[in-house]
């Protein structure tokens, strides 16, 4: 059975050499909750490059792309109107709900990104029940640990680390 274990740490170097050490082992790191950003936590926790900048591409094309085919599809093809000797396909005129279209489509995407990604969505986790877990938001940096098997040698190793304390999270 797996536990998930949460460790208070005093200082971010305390937290960054522990996520340093766990990752040299079988544990996983699930989340650092640091009172401030902190580029060498970042750094230990080593995470992949962000794929929100792809996915808001692949959103601004495909909405660049659909608001063409929606304008060449209705004006070009269903309707065609020669209107002051222009051909009814005249790509120039499409440009601007082309682009503003694309802009759209990839704003709406980065926002939906980031919440679904950053799990926003949730009204509440299960961390913010544990004893003490509030000086996350002052002056304390806590880590997420998920054990293999029982969480006593868990506990052991992130006290060497220089944990001040372990708890298990409350479920709600």
């Amino acid at each position: 059975m797996s536990e998930r274990l949460l460790a208070e740490f005093p200082d971010e170097h305390a937290i960054a050499g522990a996520i340093r050490a766990l990752r040299e082992t079988d544990h996983r790191v699930l989340d650092a909750y640091t009172p401030f950003a902190s580029h060498e936590v970042e750094d230990a926790l080593a995470r992949r490059p962000s794929r929100l900048p792809f996915a808001v591409f692949v959103g601004g094309m495909c909405g660049a792309g659909g608001a063409y085919f929606l304008q060449w599809y209705l004006v070009a093809h269903l309707y065609p109107l020669v209107v002051g000797g222009r051909p009814p396909h005249f790509p120039v005129a499409f440009v601007i709900i082309t682009f503003e279209m694309g802009v759209l489509f990839a704003s709406l995407t980065a926002v939906i990104a980031t919440l679904v990604v950053g799990r926003l969505v949730r009204l509440t986790d299960d961390v913010q029940g544990t004893a003490g877990f509030e000086t996350a938001t002052r002056d304390r940096f806590w880590l997420a640990v998920m054990s293999h098997g029982p969480g006593e040698p868990l506990r052991e190793l992130l006290g060497k680390l220089g944990a001040s304390r372990v708890e298990t999270p409350e479920v709600a």
